[in-house]
Order: C-alpha cells, then sequence, then structure tokens
C-alpha cells in the first residue's frame, strides 16, 4: 500500500473518531440538560405550594396573626421565594428551548434590591450579632438588566461576608453611579477575616471547600459564581482584600447591561 494510501486510511479513522467523539459528547449533553430540568422541576413544585401557603399566612386567611412582627417576616419570605422560582423558571427556559434564550432586561429598583436582600439576611446577621447595612442614595437611577443576574450576584457576596464576618463585625451594602463612566458600580464591604490574593484566585478559579468563624462549611462557588455573572454581563469585578482585615467587593456595571463575554477581573490585595 502506498504512503498516499495509508495517510488516508489514517485520516479517515481520525475523523471517524472524531465523529464519534462528537457524538458522544452531544449524547452526555443531553443527559446534563435533563438531568438539571427534571431537579429544577422538582424543587419548583414543591415551591410554589410553599409560596402558596405563604400567601394565605399573609392574608391571614385562617385568622389574625397576634404578632404583627411575623407578617414582616411572611413578607421577606414570600418575596425570597418568588426570587427562587424565578430562578428556576429561568434555568428551565434555558435547559427546555432549543438554542436557549435571550434574558429579558427590565427596569431594576436597585434601592429596593438592596433593601430585599438586607431583609432576606437580618435575621442571620442579628444571630451572628452582625451588624449590616444597606446605603444607597435616594432617588438613585434605575439599571437595566435581568433582575435575577443581579440578584443572585448581590446574595452570593452578601451570604459570603456574613459567613467570614466573625461576631461583632459588620456588612455593608452600597451601591453609586460613576458618572464619568456611565456605570453602576455595586459594593459588598465586609470586616471579616479577609483573603490573600493567591486565595482569592483559588475561590474564584476552583471549588475550595472553606469553613468560616461561625462554622459554615461550604463548596467555595460562590465567588465563582459572581465572577461568571459579571463577566457574563460586560462587568468588572474588583475584589480588594487584606488577611484580618476585611474584604471590599466591587461590581461595576455598564448603566443598560448587554449579555457579552469580557474576561476581566481586578484583584488587589492591600
Amino acid at each position: 500500500m502506498s504512503n498516499s494510501s495509508n495517510a488516508k486510511e489514517t485520516l479517515k479513522a481520525a475523523q471517524t473518531a472524531l465523529e464519534e467523539a462528537i457524538d458522544r459528547q452531544s449524547i452526555l449533553l443531553n443527559q446534563h440538560h435533563q438531568n438539571i430540568s427534571e431537579i429544577v422541576h422538582d424543587i419548583k413544585n414543591p415551591l410554589t405550594a410553599m409560596i402558596g401557603y405563604l400567601s394565605l399566612m399573609h392574608n391571614e386567611v385562617a385568622g389574625p396573626m397576634k404578632n404583627k412582627t411575623y407578617a414582616g417576616y411572611i413578607k421577606t419570605l414570600d418575596t425570597s421565594a418568588g426570587r427562587l422560582l424565578g430562578i428556576c423558571n429561568a434555568l428551565l427556559d434555558e435547559h427546555t428551548q432549543v438554542g436557549g434564550t435571550a434574558k429579558a432586561k427590565k427596569v431594576v429598583d436597585v434601592g429596593g434590591l438592596m433593601d430585599e436582600i438586607r431583609d432576606l439576611f437580618a435575621a442571620q446577621a442579628k444571630e451572628r450579632d452582625i451588624e449590616l447595612e444597606a446605603n444607597v442614595p435616594d432617588q438613585f437611577p434605575n439599571l437595566e438588566a435581568d433582575p435575577q443576574d443581579i440578584y443572585r450576584a448581590m446574595t452570593n457576596l452578601v451570604s459570603n461576608a456574613l459567613k467570614f464576618t466573625p461576631r461583632g463585625g459588620k456588612v455593608e451594602i452600597q451601591a453609586e453611579v460613576d458618572a464619568k463612566d456611565n456605570t453602576f458600580i455595586m459594593v459588598v464591604r465586609d470586616s471579616g477575616v479577609g483573603m490573600t490574593q493567591e486565595q482569592i484566585q483559588q475561590v474564584i478559579h476552583t471549588q475550595l471547600t472553606t469553613v468560616s468563624p461561625h462554622g459554615d462549611i461550604g463548596t467555595g462557588q460562590g465567588l465563582g459564581i459572581v465572577n461568571r455573572i459579571v463577566l457574563g454581563l460586560g462587568g468588572k469585578l474588583d475584589i480588594v482584600s487584606t488577611e484580618n482585615r476585611g474584604t471590599r467587593i466591587k461590581m461595576r456595571f455598564p448603566r443598560s447591561i448587554s449579555i457579552q463575554n469580557v474576561q476581566q477581573i481586578f484583584v488587589h490585595e492591600g
């Protein structure tokens, strides 16, 4: 057999192997999407039922509540459950639509969202003796974005801050506008244990198991999720942290967020 024939046979075998590998990958990907859809669907069903019961409690269908403080708790739970249901619906849409669907941008009330997140974590902060503040200027302009993306990023950051801030510490949520760059900046600052630059890179790019001063055992996914959300929205993530002196994380977004892939992250220690 000539060298030319050998080359053709080798090329044909390589092409067949590549096609088989692509087919196997496609099958695995479809199975992965199916598994995610089923898990989310199974979460969505009891969650919808829970929201129904919260609505009944909020409307005091079975009679008035003696302590009206619980009405505020129920409202927070109802709002948070609705957010989670929205995330479930978005995941189902993403994994059932052929080719995916574009996310719908809406007007986001930044001040209202910050207050909502503060209320969500208020009980945890109180239990841990951590001061939790949300500071957004009056008449803060609205942001045009997918609300679920901003909500997911902020809740991950605040959750992490409360995990790694010892008792007696402080966590601040802030928002500001950079008029020069026409960008929104959202900030989560804590007085917690802090991180080295090496640790920051580890928790952003790998799933690093962590144990907080309060005994929380984490999978190390939170900051990585935030990083992917911010980059996917064309934003920038800025992290300043020092061991035993706390952490400040800034998310900078364009006023009207567009979905794009901007691989930019700035990490500082100091």
